[in-house]
Order: C-alpha cells, then structure tokens, then sequence
C-alpha cells in the first residue's frame, strides 16, 4: 500500500495526486512513509513537535483547572465556614469528598473538550497552542471551522481516548503531526515559531 505523503490518504501506486488534498505524488520520498511511531523514535524534530504538543495541552489543561477551582472555591466557600454542611453530611464527609472530586474531573473535561472545540474553531488555536507556537490547519488550505474542530476535540473528552487517539494517528501512515481524528476530518497543528524543547 502507499500513502500520500502530505495527508496520510491511502493512493493508488501509479497516482500522480493525491485525490483527498492534492498534493502531487511523482518524484516525491517517502510516498510509502514510515508510521508516526517510526519517526518518533528516530526523528528529533518528530520529537520535539510532540512534546510541543504535549505541553500545549498541560497549559490548557491548567487553565481551566485553575478557572474551576476559583468558581468550585466559591460556590465551596458556605461549605467551609459551616453553613451548608447538614449535621449527617459531617458523618459521611469522605464519601461526599470523592464524589465532589468525581464530578470535578468530569466538569474539568468537559470545559476542556468545549474550550479547545471553540478556540480552535474559532481562531485556530487554544492559549497552550498560542504560547508554544502551534496552530490547528485544515489540509485543503480553508479556515478552520466548528465542525472540524468539534470532530478533531472530541476525544477531549475523556483522557482515555485521547490517548487513543493519538496512539492510532501515530501507528498508522501518514502526516507525523495528525491523531486519527485529524486525519479523519483532514486537519493538523502546524508550528508557527521555532521552539525546541528537546535538544
């Protein structure tokens, strides 16, 4: 099999272009290219990109921590001078704990999930993307729309298939930089600034 090595798309051996962006096959390298997961292990800059990426989702991931924290802290607050506790809710303290912590962690990754959906649908980038230096593209070169943002996001929700997300983009051909949503809806995150976080 050969892929294009702009998008990833699966072509024809005797294809001159790619027929989902366009990119023109003869005479380029690599039209057969090695897996995301081949140039991590051997690509600096494959590297580097990831932990570019890596650390723009921990600022964002921090943002909206902190933001939810300053709202959960006040709406907490008649909690931790007396008057909202009821006398048998002092008795099963530790199950109400957890369970405050539960629905914390899914708030948190709902507003991360809807944050980056709408910042990158947006303006093509979240706050963690802007400070490292990387934006979200569309391959056929249009602007960013909610629709693509919403598929390329949607594994936000849960840390669990992010995670997959990202391990199916890079185990299969195609654009070193794209998670399998990425390469579904026919997106990537470009660098806009030189940054290198490994040397």
């Amino acid at each position: 099999m050969v892929y294009c090595w702009k998008c990833g798309s699966q072509v024809g051996e005797q294809a001159a272009l790619c027929p989902k962006c366009g990119a023109t096959l003869r005479g380029t390298m690599g039209v057969q290219s090695p897996t995301g997961f081949e140039l991590l292990r051997d690509d600096r800059s494959v590297q580097n990109h990831w932990a570019r990426r890596v650390l723009a989702i921990l600022i964002d991931a921090a943002i909206v921590v902190i933001v939810l924290a300053v709202i959960a802290t006040v709406f907490a607050i008649p909690f931790f001078i007396g008057l909202g506790f009821p006398s048998t809710a002092v008795s099963a303290f530790p199950a109400w704990w957890a369970g405050w912590w539960a629905a914390w962690l899914a708030w948190a990754s709902l507003v991360l999930f809807l944050y980056s959906f709408l910042a990158e649908g947006l303006y093509g980038r979240t706050l963690g993307k802007e400070i490292i230096g990387l934006r979200v593209e569309r391959i056929d070169g249009k602007s960013m729309d909610l629709r693509s943002s919403f598929i390329r996001n949607i594994s936000k929700i849960y840390w669990l298939l992010l995670v997959l997300d990202v391990a199916v983009g890079l185990g299969t051909h195609g654009e070193m930089s794209q998670k399998w949503s990425d390469r579904f809806i026919g997106t990537k995150v470009e660098a806009k600034t030189h940054m290198t976080i490994i040397p």
